[in-house]
């Protein structure tokens, strides 16, 4: 049987599966798990996935056997598989080649590299999360500097936040601001500055000055308050 458009996730860790699980929650297909490299190639073989993504460090067979054991079967050889290991190193970068995989990654995950290597070889991954749009007053902290800014849209893993302070891509910031219909203390989380709308370079015309950020590590209750927003579909 051949599912049409399934990943597959491979890590002996719950949490890590339900991490990556979160990560492809916008991308239009199914999402197969297994618990063990030998769970894995059952499951590849049963499903053929259209993209695998597999932890190297687990019990019983590790990821980087499995890999090459995935690319030495006719059938399998030509999925693609991502190699997450437990840290950047070179030599096991070298490993993971060797082994077959197509893409090499570590932990921790960063969402918006898993996002960007898979849409590599599947083009239907979906990178960007589902946006509202909104008007919220925000304070921020960056540099050290306390400022104000307002938020035009907002998402789970990130905002616009309009904003004439001179801040550089990349910085780190805090960001604190209340949702309107949650009976809740204001939401605090970190973030980085991805693109910005300057005089100088403006990247989207059809938003004001200001900063795209995206959110760092999110906590699951706040992200929970943000999906919750969004399936009330607010506009403040």
């Amino acid at each position: 049987m051949t599912t049409p458009l399934c990943i597959l996730l491979v890590d002996d860790s719950k949490f890590f599966l339900e991490l990556e699980r979160q990560f492809l929650r916008n991308t239009p297909a199914t999402i197969l798990l297994a618990a063990s490299a030998e769970e894995a190639a059952a499951v590849a073989q049963k499903h053929l996935p259209s993209l695998i993504y597999m932890d190297v460090d687990m019990s019983g067979m590790n990821g980087f056997d499995c890999c090459r054991a995935l690319k030495s079967d006719l059938q399998m050889q030509a999925i693609p598989v991502v190699l997450i290991g437990a840290k950047a190193s070179a030599a096991d970068a070298a490993i993971a080649r060797d082994a077959g995989a197509d893409a090499y990654l570590t932990k921790p995950l960063d969402r918006r590299q898993f996002l960007d290597v898979g849409h590599n070889f599947l083009m239907s991954i979906e990178r960007r999360e589902p946006r509202r749009d909104c008007r919220l007053p925000v304070d921020f902290i960056c540099r050290g500097l306390h400022l104000q800014g307002h938020c035009i849209d907002v998402s789970t893993g990130g905002m616009f936040l309009g904003c004439r302070s001179t801040v550089a891509k990349g910085e780190a910031l805090t960001l604190k601001f209340s949702l309107p219909d949650e009976h809740l203390s204001p939401i605090e989380l970190h973030g980085r500055i991805a693109w910005v709308n300057s005089r100088d370079e403006i990247i989207k015309p059809d938003y004001p000055l200001g900063y795209g950020i995206e959110f760092i590590d999110i906590p699951e209750e706040k992200g929970t308050a943000l999906r919750r927003c969004f399936s009330n579909r607010w506009t403040a």
